[in-house]
């Protein structure tokens, strides 16, 4: 899982892990939002006792990507994908490349820096 979540490390257009935002309104005309993103680190951490701790952090993030990056990211490690085709996910900018969106219990926002 750690060398599929090195492909994330740089700046990408992470819309195959992003929910598109909904366009209503006055501005159902305007452009859609950028999902271009810089990841400065990601990595994984044994907690023991089958208890795995997984940090990102970015210059921002996109609605539901972090969750949807851990669901794929727990489809490598249960060998249902390779860590390669993450290069293929985020160039194909497509959200049903990625894998499912993974619940939200157990993740939480821990520090936001300014």
């Amino acid at each position: 899982m750690q060398l599929a979540s090195d492909a994330f490390i740089g700046e990408h257009d992470f819309s195959a892990f992003c929910r598109r935002p909904k366009q209503s309104g006055p501005n159902r005309d305007a452009p859609e939002p950028s999902m271009k993103r810089r990841v400065i680190s990601a990595r994984w951490s044994d907690a023991g006792e089958g208890v795995l701790y997984f940090e990102i952090r970015a210059n921002a993030f996109c609605q539901q990507m972090v969750r949807s990056i851990v669901g794929t990211l727990v489809e490598v490690g249960q060998g249902k994908r390779t860590p390669e085709c993450f290069s293929r996910i985020l160039a194909a900018r497509d959200r049903r490349e990625a894998g499912k969106t993974a619940p939200p219990q157990g993740l939480c926002l821990i520090r936001v820096d300014y």
